[in-house]
């Protein structure tokens, strides 16, 4: 007989995504109930980090980090314990789904951090979760083959919550005061930080592509209504017309970020007139440099947004009275860590399948949402100001990510998928929607858009002299 050729392995498979929630169809229904009651999970936690914000706590809990004296209020300290419970609940149970490789390294970590919270506890829990881990490993071992982790993860859901949860309660019962907690829950949420920072750096590259997505789909809308003069025509004028328009955004705002938008509009025009002087130019030359203009300033935009706090964003923060800086800086982070999951939850695969993708995403985000509450309600407890340091680190890992990453990130969407710039071509077979434009002689185009952009310059130019020497009296 001859040998019959062996099966290949599954290949990962994606799942339609798009947008910022996960996609249910094809999910099981245990799974599925875990999946909505994640997201009930994650905007609960987002309520309360404005409910925080918005009213005034007068029982605070005081303790030491690194011989710095904080203080952090009791309604804070017992949502972030619920919250890390819960955190860790999905992702134990996403990584008992996903098979031993990724089990086994979060098992120790969670045994980590639960023994973290144990020091100031004695004996007795220390104990009694060695016991439990113990028990654990051995039960996985042997049955770690078997359909039950990974198609059935809510009846193991239940008992790791409930195991975390008489752990936790076990250990801060026996603590010696609310502050030994709280100083455990912010050494966990510090060692969380350091093993995520490669993380945060390219979470910095979320904010690149969210521009990149507005710059994209206002040149596929230019391309689909405007015949080619016209839009060669239309590129000319943004390209000329946005350094003006960027000097009177800075000088208005006095956000240093748009001098970096300034910085790169510059040779965005050069390019566009050495494309022109060597014969060069053309439809997809003329769609690129529109999606990269129009890209910088969201890019920028959502930069300064990300550091809120700093200058504009601050003052419109403090005019409408509703967002405070860091929960603007939280929902940011938010929002690009839900689009993420969206496409990491969208593949379906042998190692790593969608049941355990979708558990793994819910603890980490809440995780992740848990230290922010945590961070958003600890002060100083000399001065009573928020602590910045964290703030700060994660300011600096977001534009490491945006602004080291970003730009060799752009040339390489140009250089290898510029489809990802300005759409593939195939989306653009049709004839223009306003076609009534070519009537009009298409060497007209070009020289008026020419004329209009060096009029709306002057003015533009005009106008910031005016402000400046109003500014100067």
């Amino acid at each position: 007989m001859e040998n019959q050729p062996r099966s290949a392995p599954p290949v990962p498979t994606p799942a339609k995504s798009g947008g910022i929630f996960i996609k249910l169809k094809g999910l099981p229904l245990n799974v599925k109930l875990l999946t909505i009651a994640g997201y009930l999970a994650v905007f609960g936690l987002l309520f309360c980090l404005l409910a925080l914000e918005i009213t005034e706590e007068t029982d605070f809990v005081q303790y030491t980090v690194n011989g710095d004296k904080r203080e952090l209020s009791l309604a804070a300290l017992a949502f972030s314990s619920f919250a890390f419970i819960l955190g860790w609940t999905y992702l134990i149970t996403g990584a008992a789904a996903a098979g031993v490789r990724i089990f086994l390294p979060v098992l120790g970590l969670l045994a980590l951090q639960l023994f973290l919270v144990a020091t100031n506890a004695g004996l007795l829990p220390l104990f009694l979760e060695t016991a439990f881990y113990f028990f654990v490993l051995v039960i996985y071992a042997l049955t770690y083959r078997t359909r039950f982790w990974r198609s059935l993860p809510l009846l193991h859901f239940i008992p790791w919550l409930i195991a975390i949860f008489v752990f936790f309660f076990l250990s801060a019962g026996k603590a010696n005061s609310d502050a030994d907690t709280a100083m455990a829950m912010s050494t966990n949420f510090a060692l969380l930080l350091l093993l995520s920072l490669a993380f945060w750096a390219i979470l910095g590259l979320d904010i690149v592509n969210l521009g990149i997505g507005i710059g994209k789909g206002l040149t596929k809308l230019a391309r689909r209504l405007l015949p080619s003069p016209v839009l060669t025509a239309a590129t000319a004028f943004i390209l000329l017309i946005h350094p003006a328009v960027i000097a009177i955004i800075f000088w208005l705002t006095r956000d240093g970020f748009w001098l970096l938008d300034y910085l790169l509009s510059l040779p965005l025009l050069g390019l566009a007139i050495a494309l022109g002087l060597t014969r060069r130019w053309s439809v997809q030359a003329s769609a690129t440099l529109m999606a990269l203009s129009l890209a910088s300033p969201a890019i920028i935009f959502g930069l300064s947004l990300a550091f809120a706090g700093y200058d504009f964003t601050e003052w419109i923060l403090e005019l409408t009275g509703i967002f405070p800086p860091l929960l603007l800086f939280v929902s940011l982070t938010v929002y690009n860590l839900m689009s993420i999951g969206v496409r990491f939850t969208s593949v379906d695969g042998r190692i790593l399948p969608r049941t355990a993708r979708v558990l793994l995403y819910f603890g980490m985000l809440i995780l992740v949402l848990t230290f922010m509450l945590f961070m958003l309600d600890e002060r100083d407890a000399l001065t009573k100001e928020p602590i910045q340091d964290i703030q700060s680190l994660l300011n600096n890992l977001l534009a490491l990510g945006a602004l080291g990453l970003g730009l060799p990130y752009l040339i390489w969407l140009v250089w290898k998928r510029r489809e990802n710039l300005i759409g593939a071509e195939t989306d653009f077979t049709a004839p223009p929607r306003w076609a009534w434009l070519e009537r009009f002689p298409p060497r007209l185009w070009l020289p008026l858009s020419l004329v209009t952009a060096c009029l709306g310059c002057c003015l533009l130019t005009g106008t910031l002299y005016w402000l400046i020497s109003l500014g100067g009296a």
